[in-house]
């Protein structure tokens, strides 16, 4: 019998119990008060328009040292406006060029003086570059 009277208990007291939470927290609007505007519309224009002039990343560093923003928060905002344009890698993560595989794999049956040796590509990068020296150390020149 007990757990009929909570059950009713609980449905009679929940709508006093939002009622009580919703009373306290009227009219607030949490979202507006917490968040600030990270940039100025004065500050976007100006990097919005030094973006387009030059489209480098010197130009970002820039922004940078003229803002005092990390470098990703001025790329984030302009990726987010539509005007950053991912600059292309030329180098690995090491600082060496970057080579391909397929350039590899010509350059060895260049020196072999074959082109019947299609799958050649299809090794992993760190062979092709230890063939790619054998060849160079056995004197191949095909």
């Amino acid at each position: 019998m007990t757990g009929k009277v909570e059950k009713i208990l609980d449905i009679v007291t929940f709508g006093l119990y939002n009622i009580r939470i919703n009373k306290n927290n009227y009219g607030r609007n949490f979202m507006a008060e917490a968040t600030a505007k990270n940039y100025t519309d004065e500050m976007v224009e100006a990097m919005v328009a030094a973006y387009e002039d030059t489209p480098t990343l010197a130009t970002v560093d820039a922004l940078v040292q003229e803002f005092g923003k990390p470098k990703r928060s001025i790329i984030s905002k302009l990726s987010s406006l539509g005007v950053y344009k991912a600059q292309p890698r030329n180098t690995t993560k090491q600082g060496e060029p970057v080579v391909r595989k397929a350039d590899i794999a010509d350059a060895i049956q260049a020196k072999l003086g074959t082109s019947q040796l299609a799958t050649l590509v299809k090794m992993s990068k760190n062979d092709l570059i230890t063939l790619a020296s054998l060849v160079d150390a056995a004197g191949y020149n095909g």
